[in-house]
């Protein structure tokens, strides 16, 4: 007979280059909503199959081999044969098994096992433990909002996140016995808050992704938890704005400054700093100071262009005012 292909994508509502991470991210938000113990008794076995579907697409998208196999094929493959039911069944299956008193959720349906065969089931062992090879656990990415003060002075920084942890009432299975798991809606994990200390570079740059390792999702079996991929995002900063490993700041003068010269003051990330400023200067003028920007890859440090802004004095006298005509009139 012909057997019905399965869009696992669509299942889970997510496009087929998603990234492993908002795979798993559905496939947690849909099982919730749909288990058959959160549902009415005259609901149970229409949610019974929605999870098992939602499972099934979770077994294939969630295995890098089983994924790749998958996307070899397409909507008009040819034909496959069903397989030959068990000795002492009875009417062939069509689609997924009916779950009956005391039995649990985990069918596959017929397209699943004709493209992998029974080996491709990870399968739960009795009592509900999951079953199968060790795997190293999930990767997780997360955020790290960090100030341009941080970045530059690097070290260790200790940063609290929302990290995945295996469900203490399951132990990572999903179920408890027959039924999914009320703790973690059969998903196997839980959200907690952890705190952990991330050692920073001196060399840091907006989008810059720093990895620690077993520092991300648990393993259900023993084996080594991921690692955790951290996305740096510079925080705006109030004075400086960034163009690579330099800094540019305002630097504000008054009229007879940048006439005559002399000493000013501006900003820097450690403090400010006194510079000279040359007689003669312009508005927009850019006054370089060097090593005052962020780490560079080789150890030293980008540069500070502090850009010269001429002010005028919001409020003048009568003196001010005749000094003021006298340059109109000496420079006309």
């Amino acid at each position: 007979m012909t057997i019905e292909f399965k869009d696992y994508y669509a299942v889970l509502g997510v496009k087929k280059d998603a990234p492993a991470d908002e795979i798993k991210q559905a496939y947690r938000r849909m099982a919730r909503q749909h288990h058959p113990d959160l549902h009415l008794d005259k609901d149970k076995a229409r949610a019974a199959d929605k999870f098992k579907e939602i499972n099934e697409a979770y077994e294939v998208l969630s295995d890098p081999d089983k994924r790749a196999k998958y996307d070899q094929i397409g909507p008009g493959w040819d034909a496959l044969q069903e397989p030959a039911p068990p000795s002492g069944a009875g009417e062939e299956r069509r689609g997924y098994h009916q779950a009956g008193p005391g039995e649990s959720f985990s069918g596959f349906s017929d397209f699943f096992e004709t493209l992998f065969g029974e080996a491709g089931t990870r399968g739960f062992a009795e009592g509900g433990d999951f079953k199968g090879d060790p795997r190293k656990g999930p990767d997780v990415e997360a955020e790290l909002p960090l100030s341009l003060e941080d970045s530059l002075h690097g070290g260790d920084k200790k940063i609290s996140i929302l990290a995945p942890t295996l469900c203490s009432l399951c132990r990572g299975s999903g179920r408890r016995g027959n039924c999914f798991c009320p703790a973690c809606a059969g998903v196997g994990e839980t959200r907690q808050e952890k705190s952990i200390t991330a050692h920073l570079p001196g060399f840091i740059r907006d989008g810059m992704r720093l990895r620690l390792q077993g520092q991300g999702g648990p393993s259900t079996h023993g084996a080594a938890p991921g690692d955790l991929f951290l996305r740096i995002r510079l925080l705006p900063h109030p004075l400086f704005k960034v163009s690579g490993s330099d800094l540019e700041a305002v630097a504000t003068v008054m009229p007879w400054e940048a006439s005559l010269g002399g000493v000013i003051t501006v900003p820097t990330l450690e403090g400010p700093v006194r510079i000279r400023l040359p007689a003669g200067t312009h508005a927009g003028r850019r006054l370089r100071i060097a090593g005052k920007g962020l780490g560079k890859e080789s150890g030293a440090r980008g540069d500070l262009h502090a850009v010269v802004r001429i002010d005028i004095p919001g409020h003048t006298n009568e003196r001010m005012e005749k000094l003021y005509r006298e340059l109109r009139e000496a420079g006309s």
